[in-house]
């Protein structure tokens, strides 16, 4: 069960349209906190599957697979192995899928994991779909901030927006400490400025959440920097994948520090 915490006007929304069963066709989650984003999507993705009364029931063949995500009318979509974004051809895939009828539920359910990932001409190939979508699908799309994405894409999705439980000015604060030192200060600066984080994997992972979202922000209010924040945006993927494979602490502090700081010289 979600732990709706500080989000309980979103949970008003969502209980509004799950309970009238009339889930929107396009949702947008955005927040900085993936776990929470990917949580609440697979919730509303279950409801979207059930075939109970009281959706999402928990206790049916559809919300059991759903739960351990094996449904075959649920699929999380991401960049492939290897790859940075998500490609035009991904999306064109994905779009032709839902026109398939669903195979077992009475609604289909695409969760764009990391919608950030996608390119303006992958987010126009979403656009159409979004604009004329099948009957019986849902798309739900997750991004730490949406204006990471097209405002067309924007103003076809129900936006639910997500407040993290933690205290997020201490990660804001961090994340433009981190930009400012990166492009005015040192390695040994920007190391310094991260070491606290050694010591928690979860809180990495919301600083580098944040700073994507600050970076956004940079690149909309300024040209200036803007190769060498790209650059910085594509990395933090980079940093997240190897934040999931257990990488010693100290060692991403170190890499992230000298890589960041390589970005000038390129």
């Amino acid at each position: 069960m979600i732990s709706w915490g500080k989000n309980q006007k979103v949970k008003s929304v969502v209980d509004g349209f799950i309970t009238s069963r009339r889930i929107p066709h396009a949702i947008m989650i955005e927040g900085e906190n993936n776990a929470a984003n990917l949580e609440l999507a697979r919730y509303i993705a279950a409801a979207a599957v059930c075939d109970n009364d009281n959706v999402p029931c928990g206790s049916c063949q559809n919300c059991h697979l759903a739960k351990i995500g094996s449904h075959p009318d649920i699929a999380v979509i991401n960049p492939l192995d290897g790859k940075k974004f998500l490609s035009v051809d991904q999306i064109r895939e994905l779009r032709a899928e839902a026109f398939v009828k669903p195979h077992q539920a009475a609604n289909r359910v695409f969760i764009i994991e990391d919608a950030s990932r996608m390119n303006p001409q992958a987010q126009n190939a979403l656009l159409k779909v979004l604009e004329e979508p099948p009957k019986n699908v849902v798309f739900i799309l997750l991004v730490p901030s949406k204006t990471m994405l097209l405002d067309t894409i924007i103003s076809r999705c129900v936006l639910l927006s997500l407040q993290d439980e933690s205290n997020d000015n201490q990660y804001i604060e961090t994340a433009d400490k981190f930009i400012d030192t990166l492009l005015h200060g040192s390695e040994y600066e920007l190391a310094k400025l991260l070491t606290p984080l050694e010591k928690s994997r979860v809180e990495m992972e919301k600083f580098l959440g944040t700073l994507s979202v600050r970076i956004t922000a940079r690149l909309k209010s300024s040209k200036l920097n803007s190769r060498i924040l790209d650059s910085l945006f594509d990395d933090i993927k980079y940093y997240l994948d190897l934040l999931a494979t257990n990488i010693n602490m100290a060692l991403l502090v170190s890499l992230i520090a000298s890589r960041s700081k390589g970005l000038l010289n390129k």
